[in-house]
């Protein structure tokens, strides 16, 4: 989306947001709604739906709030956004945030410009990567370390599955050798051999992104699941990585079994200067309302059905070590009991 139309969007927004916000409004008290700001991606993108739909699940208990959507040209710029202090709340996944916090990629030398950092405060859906085979090659390709020093396509260079199936790879010691191919061609590539996998992903272990579907149809009941074996999986337990089952006929209808994926997370996360009772009044809502997300999205099915235990898994994925806890989540949590004793060192001051 060109920077122009963006910014003619941002500034509907907040007109918007001001025209709403100069009276008080009915069912505060008499006081004025207090403003929060979530910067995410272009309107085109998955973020900005889902945003909007979370947003309506939460103002339904929360009339002391008025929310404001703040799109940008991409995440990154997003995220830069928020870290100037220009909205509330962020899009960010927790395989953004070692680069972030070591402004390293993208956040290079962008440390002097940063007035707040995002903190975990709110998880939202999921997407889970996994690897598949020519059917024809599951007599010689058995599990992931079968594709050390062979071409494979890990999904675009640089993209979020691209760098999440790397690391599960890199957790087992496993080091292919990637070739980039164009999506639309992905199916011909295997056919051909020119790859002997392919990476690929669901989000919400439902839902194949457009590329996907058509292999699917390219490649229908050629492709078999290639799972990490049990040493395997033992391995990327032991480096803190979540894998989760993918219903493979959730894939392709042909396909039988299950797939081993690994899942990385998605959120809208704010800095310590929205306040411990801002983000629990948020997370509070958002479950109480929880039964309306999958109409929002299916991707957000997992978070409707316990979005306590969504939360605890995003912490335990996006290394609280790292990236504190926002302590409107750690009320929230401990709450629920699903707190760690570890993590009390980790809540964000």
């Amino acid at each position: 989306m060109k920077k122009g139309v963006i910014a003619v969007l941002v500034a509907a927004t907040i007109a918007v947001l001001i025209a709403g916000c100069a009276t008080p409004e009915e069912g505060t008290g008499g006081k004025e709604k207090k403003t929060l700001v979530w910067a995410t991606a272009d309107p085109g993108s998955y973020g900005y739906r889902v945003i909007s739909g979370l947003v309506d699940t939460i103002k339904a208990n929360t009339p002391e709030y008025e929310f404001a959507i703040k799109p940008y040209s991409s995440t990154t710029a997003a995220i830069k956004g928020f870290c100037k202090g220009e909205s509330d709340f962020v899009y960010s996944a927790d395989l953004v945030f070692p680069k972030l916090y070591g402004f390293t990629g993208p956040f290079e030398g962008f440390k002097p410009e940063v007035k707040q950092m995002p903190v975990q405060t709110l998880w939202a859906y999921t997407m889970e990567t996994f690897l598949l085979i020519p059917e024809e090659k599951a007599d010689e390709i058995k599990s992931w370390s079968d594709l050390n020093g062979k071409p494979v396509y890990l999904t675009p260079a640089g993209y979020m599955n691209h760098l999440n199936i790397w690391r599960g790879l890199n957790a087992v010691g496993v080091e292919p050798n990637h070739v980039e191919v164009d999506s639309k061609f992905v199916c011909k590539a295997l056919e051909e051999g020119t790859i002997v996998a392919t990476a690929l992903y669901t989000t919400a272990r439902t839902s194949l992104p457009t590329w996907g579907q058509e292999l699917m149809v390219s490649c229908k009941g050629k492709l078999v699941p290639l799972n990490p074996s049990p040493e395997e999986l033992k391995k990327l337990e032991e480096a803190g990585l979540q894998v989760v089952e993918v219903d493979a006929k959730k894939v392709d209808p042909e396909m039988e079994g299950k797939i081993y994926a690994i899942p990385f997370y998605f959120g809208y996360h704010g800095s310590v200067k929205t306040s411990e009772d801002d983000v629990y009044k948020i997370l509070k809502a958002l479950e109480g309302n929880a039964n309306n997300l999958p109409n929002v999205d299916p991707g957000l099915q997992p978070l409707a059905e316990d979005v306590a235990k969504f939360q605890y898994l995003g912490v335990k994925s996006a290394d609280p070590s790292l990236v504190p806890i926002h302590p409107g989540l750690a009320k929230y949590l401990k709450e629920k009991g699903l707190w760690e004793d570890e993590w009390d060192s980790y809540i964000a001051k």
